[in-house]
């Protein structure tokens, strides 16, 4: 799932190092050109791939494990991960690996995920990095069009629920899942007298003006999660003309003054009021799991967080690894995502990330089970309708933005 209010855990018990990557001007002048190319590819403007696509030409990694355990490596193996900005998990974790392994890890920060995705497809003819981590279900038939992966099937799926495995060739794993939602400001609404909204059509209605931001859905992966459930909501997904149910929607999103920004971090950190950023709009895609992050005192009611979320406009996200094609330390990349999978790396994530563990049975941090807000009935849309259709739609709602 796979990109979200991650970078609020982020603290001296966390690792990121910087990534000196390619010009960020140059690749933000391609990343609507990677979009674009995909537009004619089928039926209904989208790539014809599927998550079953043929893989013979994919390169397949050989298992890691001997036994369950994690194999050794020469000292001085780097291991390099690409991640999207809000990539978080304790040096304490970290350390662990290196000790059990050799492998040092090296995280590159890349941007949001759909531009990180963009990024590695420029660059698939010289990987930055072994391994990516943090594409979504709605960027991976893309990825798997132009051949980003070789194959691993990781030993610790056999503990991931199959409804979250979507690739049955294993060119990535699962990681971790969360629900992306609309956010809302408690006391900005308390303070005004104004109930909060209950649904995706209420942000049209003029008394919330100028309330809401969005991300971009052709570079933010909830941006794309929060443009998945319109079409989910509204209709027309397969409608090609120029006027489907849920682009009417967002033409009354734009009357109503919704601000449309690059990243989750512009969007959570710069627009919303209810964050520790200095917004002035109460109403922010981010996350099921965002509310706990505003949390300073855990005696608080569940109901009386500084955030909460607004259940109906709530989409299914899982977040993936996979090892990226041409990598130069493949083995040490799939022995990463073993360990990914292990109690240490996913117990870790949802204090660290916010975000929900694949991995069956993983204990919950008290605080994170408290205060997140449980979706039974998510917002989904078939990922087949998804990978056929997906750049046909954004190419559709950039009609209306650019």
């Amino acid at each position: 799932m796979t990109s979200n209010n991650r970078t609020q855990s982020l603290g001296k018990d966390s690792f990121l190092r910087p990534w000196y990557r390619t010009a960020a001007a140059v690749v933000a002048l391609l990343l609507f050109a990677v979009i674009a190319t995909g537009c004619s590819g089928g039926p209904n403007g989208g790539s014809q791939s599927s998550m079953t696509q043929d893989s013979r030409s994919t390169p397949t990694i050989e298992p890691v494990l001997s036994d369950g355990a994690l194999p050794r490596f020469p000292d001085g193996t780097v291991v390099r991960v690409v991640a999207h900005d809000s990539f978080a998990v304790s040096t304490a974790v970290l350390d662990e690996f290196t000790a059990r392994t050799g492998v040092r890890v090296e995280i590159l920060p890349s941007g949001d995920a759909g531009t990180m995705v963009n990024a590695a497809i420029l660059t698939k003819d010289d990987p930055q990095g072994d391994l990516l981590f943090g594409i979504d279900e709605n960027l991976l038939a893309k990825a798997f069009d132009e051949g980003l992966f070789q194959r691993y099937s990781a030993s610790g799926l056999g503990s991931v629920p199959m409804s979250l495995q979507a690739d049955d060739q294993h060119r990535v794993t699962p990681i971790d899942h969360g629900d992306v939602c609309v956010n809302f400001d408690r006391s900005w609404f308390a303070d005004r007298n104004l109930p909060v909204p209950d649904d995706l059509q209420s942000f049209t209605d003029s008394k919330y003006r100028s309330t809401l931001a969005v991300e971009d859905p052709s570079s933010s992966t909830p941006g794309l999660s929060f443009l998945l459930a319109t079409i989910a909501t509204f209709g027309g997904g397969e409608d090609t003309g120029p006027n489907p149910a849920w682009l009417q929607y967002w033409r009354d999103l734009k009357a109503n003054d919704v601000s449309v920004v690059d990243s989750w971090e512009t969007a959570y950190y710069s627009s919303f009021s209810g964050s520790s950023g200095a917004g002035n709009r109460p109403l922010v895609v981010s996350y099921a799991s965002s509310p706990p992050a505003e949390v300073l005192d855990t005696s608080v009611p569940a109901d009386a967080t500084p955030t909460g979320v607004v259940a109906p406009t709530c989409y299914r996200q899982i977040e993936f690894a996979g090892v990226l094609a041409g990598a130069k330390q493949p083995r040490a990349a799939a022995t990463f995502i073993e360990f990914m999978l292990m109690q240490s790396f996913q117990q870790d994530m949802p204090e660290q990330m916010y975000v929900y563990p694949v991995v069956d049975e993983t204990p919950l941090p008290e605080a994170f089970s408290k205060y997140t807000t449980p979706v039974a009935e998510p917002l989904t849309l078939p990922y087949e309708l998804v990978a056929a259709s997906r750049e046909r739609w954004v190419a559709q709602w950039a009609s209306i933005f650019r």
